[in-house]
């Protein structure tokens, strides 16, 4: 997305335009309230069910996650900035894990370090079943980090940044 036109001016973006393009790619926004309504895998397959666990009523973001010794299913808040999560045991805080798609079992792509803990990465979500990388909710792959962001074409719609502190 460009930052100046042509003839040098700044382009300030339109927030109606934004929220269309938001709400064809899944997310609802009420207020401050910003919902993820879909997400996929990198091969297409949907993450958000409505059999899923519920938040407020609305169906939970289905990922697995495996960490040194175990894996299981987490359901996490669609909810941006809402740090539920649904799951059977929990695993060491400040653990390093690996995220998978709980259809075809296919790891989420690392797309950019984070700076909670060294080592620490974002995964992309998608927001379409076409895993296109500008449509992606990024997600932390440290328990007990709740950063994230959302980006709709190749740009930053919103981001939640909370700062990881080790116990």
């Amino acid at each position: 997305m460009k930052i100046f036109n042509n003839k040098g001016m700044l382009l300030i973006p339109d927030p109606e335009k934004l929220k269309n393009l938001g709400k064809k790619r899944g997310i609802s926004t009420t207020g401050k309230k910003i919902q993820v309504t879909q997400l996929y895998c990198s091969e297409g397959h949907t993450l958000v069910n409505p059999e899923n666990p519920k938040f407020d009523g609305e169906p939970g973001i289905h990922i697995i996650c495996e960490g040194d010794t175990f894996w299981q299913s987490v359901f996490l808040s669609p909810f941006q900035g809402d740090h539920r999560k649904k799951f059977k045991n929990d695993f060491k805080h400040g653990q390093m894990l690996r995220i998978f798609c709980p259809e075809c079992r296919t790891e989420f792509p690392k797309i950019a370090p984070h700076d909670c803990k060294i080592g620490a990465m974002h995964v992309a979500l998608f927001l379409g079943p076409d895993a296109d990388i500008n449509n992606i909710v990024c997600v932390c792959n440290v328990w007990g980090c709740y950063s994230n962001c959302l980006r709709l074409s190749g740009e930053v719609y919103s981001e939640v940044r909370h700062q990881f502190l080790t116990r």
